[in-house]
């Protein structure tokens, strides 16, 4: 800017912007038109579709040269007002009824049918159990742990942790909106892996260290952890659906925090995305508590860090290919709202279905009780007794493959000291962990072949018998 200039000699322009989509299209736009000789202010405006430019009393703005730069990132300047394109499925046209936005409905049936297409693929592949070719112990070799992270990353962890990082790759678009290079567009997903392999690594040695110091007596911290995290992924995907409700519920960051979070010299845009993905290590996927069960029995630290490390390794392929497929449908503005469409989409239900597990966890009401409902009238036929002796009842139940069975009544009588008796003939995944928020403190790790847990005397209520992700179908057991 010249020093003989004063600001009350700029010549200010108003141009009108059309394909604006997200906050962080201001700072893009407003960084591309400062790049244009004598031009010394821009202020861009999501809400009015407008940009303000400022420019030295002997510049002479050329819209046509301006849109030569701003076009090819899917923005066009205007001199007259843009119509504002209708984003609600449903709105009221001029004579007050109700209609169907053909265009909006068109675009979420598409991205309905990709995300379904993605889930039958993921349910597929789910079915398959893949971790049934895989066991662990503390004698198994590193090897072994870098195949358990691959069955993990393909499995019910997936919906978690691969959730989690889809509904973060449309803020980290955002920010970085207006990077030129590729490697500065993965600066965050780079950092988010770096972060999540560094956190297992180091408290993988912790475990190992701590051995049996540690309990896994959170289930309800853990369970209202995931819920929080999938209720924030829920808003993160409606904002990437236009929802104008989820974009009202995240306050939006001031234009200057996000100048500095692309600015690649900037410890503050570089920390979030680092401590994002090192706190996965608390995020309680099955195959990643049977990993910490066995780093937890080694007793060292470098045997502890060790098995944590291939075994963030082995879920590497899979989350680095949820990151590659985010740059490559974000690497223009326009290819950014089909991804968030799709993703957006995948994330509500990779949501739910870890709500509903939670729910299943916490002993509460959820979906998968009308998928129980007739096996459990079954088992409250069964003949026989839950008794063991005048002062002792048991709940006999078989774990296998993905699925706990009982093998003796379900209903039984409060106040009566009880014990959990299950015979472990093979099960995988989540189920190795087992969960029963008010009868089990904690997870309780299933050994093969018979387990016996004391869960006292119980009072009466309805509790629910799953895995420690609620992923395995509960046994419902009533004590009355």
């Amino acid at each position: 800017m010249s020093q003989h200039h004063t600001e009350e000699n700029f010549k200010q322009h108003t141009f009108y912007v059309a394909g604006m989509h997200c906050a962080s299209c201001e700072v893009l736009i407003e960084k591309k038109l400062l790049k244009q000789p004598g031009v010394v202010f821009a202020n861009a405006s999501l809400k009015d579709a407008q940009v303000i430019v400022k420019t030295n009393p002997d510049t002479r703005l050329n819209l046509a040269d301006l849109n030569r730069d701003i076009e090819p990132l899917g923005y066009q300047l205007k001199t007259s007002p843009v119509a504002k394109e209708v984003t609600s499925l449903f709105y009221k046209n001029n004579s007050g009824s109700l209609t169907l936005n053909k265009k909006r409905f068109h675009q979420l049936l598409k991205s309905v049918l990709l995300a379904l297409s993605f889930l039958a693929v993921f349910f597929v592949i789910e079915r398959f159990q893949f971790g049934r070719f895989v066991s662990v112990d503390a004698t198994s070799t590193y090897s072994a742990f870098f195949l358990l992270g691959l069955v993990a990353g393909v499995s019910s962890c997936a919906a978690l942790i691969g959730g989690l990082l889809l509904s973060l790759i449309k803020h980290w678009n955002e920010v970085y909106i207006d990077a030129e290079k590729t490697s500065q567009k993965a600066t965050p997903h780079l950092l988010f892996h770096t972060g999540r392999m560094a956190s297992f690594f180091v408290l993988g040695g912790v475990l190992g260290i701590i051995g049996d110091a540690i309990t896994w007596n959170n289930t309800t911290t853990y369970a209202l952890l995931t819920i929080a995290v999938s209720l924030l992924m829920i808003i993160l995907a409606f904002q990437m659906l236009g929802a104008s409700w989820a974009t009202k519920l995240a306050p939006r960051l001031p234009k200057f925090i996000t100048r500095v979070a692309t600015n690649e010299q900037s410890f503050q845009g570089k920390f979030m995305p680092f401590v994002t993905g090192a706190l996965t290590f608390f995020l309680p996927c099955g195959f990643t508590l049977i990993a910490q069960g066995v780093a937890l029995a080694t007793g060292s630290f470098m045997s502890g860090a060790l098995i944590m490390t291939f075994f963030a390794f082995g879920t590497l392929p899979m989350l680095t290919a949820i990151s590659l497929t985010g740059l490559t449908f974000t690497s223009r503005p326009h290819l950014t709202a089909k991804f968030s469409y799709v993703a957006g989409v995948i994330i509500i239900f990779f949501a739910l279905y870890n709500i509903n597990g939670q729910f299943n966890v916490l002993g509460l009401p959820s979906l998968s009780d009308i998928t129980v409902l007739s096996s459990k009238n079954a088992t409250n036929d069964m003949a026989g007794t839950p008794y063991a002796g005048s002062e002792e009842q048991i709940i006999s139940l078989v774990a296998k493959g993905f699925s706990y069975t009982p093998t003796s009544p379900t209903s039984l009588k409060a106040g009566i000291p009880t014990k959990l008796v299950v015979d472990n003939q093979g099960i995988q995944g989540c189920g190795t962990y087992m969960a029963s928020r008010g009868l089990i403190n904690g997870f309780v790790a299933l050994e093969k072949g018979e387990n016996i847990i004391d869960v006292g005397s119980p009072k009466p209520g309805t509790y629910k018998i799953t895995c420690s992700m609620g992923m395995v179908p509960p046994v419902t057991i009533t004590i009355k």
